[in-house]
C-alpha cells in the first residue's frame, strides 16, 4: 500500500514538473515572438523603468527550467541590450570624461556580465563549455567549431553574447586580461554577421564598427578602418541614428576631429528632431521615419547621448 502511495506521488510530481516545463516553454517561445516590439519604444525613459521586471520574470521562468535554450537566449538579449541602451547611455558623460570610479559605468559592466552568464550556460548546452570558449587560442578555432555546433536559430543569442563581451572589455580597458578577449569578439561577430549580415536590424555593421574603433592599434585595430565602415552603416541604415551618434561617440571623438564633430552633429540634431516631432505627434501623415517604428528605440538612445555630448564639447575638446 506504502509503494503505491509512493508511487502515486512520484506520478502527480512528474506530471505536474512537465506540466510546469510545457507551460514555461510555451511561455518562452510567446515572449520570444513579442520580444522585437520593445525596439518600436520610442520613450527611453519608459523603456529605462520597464525592462527590468520583464528580465527578472524571464530569470524566474530560466531558475524553474534551466536547459532552456529560448530563455537562455532572451536572458542575454536582455541583459545586453539594457546595459547597452540604459546603463552606457547613463554612463556616457563618465565614460567620455575616463573617470575612474563610476557607480553607472559600473552597473553597465554587471548586467553585461550577467550577459555572459547566461551565454555560458547557452553555449554549455551546444557543447561548448566556459573553458573551452575562454581558452586563448578559441579565436582561431571558432569558425570551424560554430560551423558544426550552431544554426541560424543560435544567430540572435551569439550576437548579443559577442556585444556584451566587447563592451565589458571597452568599459574595462585597465583590465589586460580581459583585452586579450577581443580576438574571440571579432571572431564570434565575424562568423555571426557572415551568416546573416541584416540581423537585429543592421546592428551587425554598427557593433562591428565600434569594436574595430575600441581595439587599441598594437592589438591590430585601425581607426581608418573603422571610419570607413560607419560611412557604409550610416548609409545603409539611415533611419537608425545610433549609426551616426556612434561614429561621433567612438570615431569623431576620440580622433578629436571637431570640424567634421560640428557637421555631423548638426546633421544629427536635425534628423533627431523630425523623428522625434513624429513620436510626441502620431498624426503626423508625412515623415521619413513614419513607418521606421522598429528603429525608434535606437533612435531614443540616440537622442539621450547626443544631449550628453552637446553639453561636453568644450570638455571633450
Amino acid at each position: 500500500m506504502r509503494i503505491l502511495m509512493i508511487l502515486s506521488l512520484m506520478t502527480i510530481f512528474v506530471g505536474c514538473s512537465m506540466i510546469n516545463r510545457v507551460a514555461i516553454r510555451t511561455t518562452a517561445n510567446v515572449v520570444e515572438k513579442g520580444s522585437d516590439e520593445l525596439l518600436t519604444e520610442g520613450n527611453w525613459e519608459f523603456f529605462k523603468a520597464s525592462a527590468p521586471g520583464n528580465i527578472k520574470l524571464l530569470e524566474g521562468l530560466w531558475f524553474a527550467d534551466q536547459e532552456n535554450e529560448k530563455l537562455l537566449g532572451l536572458l542575454v538579449k536582455g541583459h545586453a541590450a539594457y546595459a547597452f541602451a540604459v546603463h552606457e547611455t547613463r554612463a556616457l558623460e563618465d565614460i567620455l570624461l575616463e573617470r575612474s570610479s563610476s557607480l553607472k559605468t559600473e552597473q553597465a559592466i554587471l548586467h553585461y556580465e550577467k550577459a555572459l552568464f547566461y551565454g555560458t550556460k547557452f553555449l554549455s548546452l551546444k557543447g561548448i563549455t566556459s573553458e573551452q570558449f575562454f581558452a586563448k587560442d578559441f579565436s582561431v578555432k571558432l569558425t570551424e567549431t560554430f560551423n558544426k555546433k550552431m544554426n541560424d536559430d543560435d544567430l540572435v543569442t551569439l550576437f548579443y553574447f559577442a556585444q556584451a563581451l566587447g563592451s565589458s572589455i571597452n568599459l574595462q580597458r585597465d583590465n589586460v586580461s580581459k583585452m586579450g578577449y577581443l580576438s574571440h569578439v571579432k571572431s564570434l561577430l565575424n562568423w555571426v554577421c557572415k551568416q546573416n549580415p541584416n540581423l537585429e536590424r543592421g546592428s551587425c555593421g554598427l557593433f562591428q564598427s565600434v569594436i574595430e574603433a575600441s581595439t587599441p592599434t598594437l592589438l591590430g585595430g585601425s581607426q581608418e578602418r573603422a571610419k570607413t565602415m560607419f560611412q557604409k552603416v550610416i548609409d545603409n541604415q539611415p533611419y537608425n541614428l545610433m549609426a551616426r551618434l556612434s561614429y561621433i561617440q567612438y570615431h569623431l571623438i576620440p580622433m578629436l576631429e571637431e570640424d567634421e564633430f560640428e557637421i555631423e552633429m548638426a546633421t544629427l540634431k536635425k534628423d533627431i528632431k523630425v523623428w522625434y516631432a513624429g513620436i510626441k505627434d502620431n498624426s503626423q501623415k508625412v515623415s521619413p521615419f513614419k513607418n521606421k517604428a522598429d528603429f525608434n528605440l535606437f533612435n531614443a538612445m540616440a537622442k539621450k547621448r547626443f544631449e550628453s555630448i552637446a553639453k561636453l564639447k568644450k570638455e571633450i575638446f
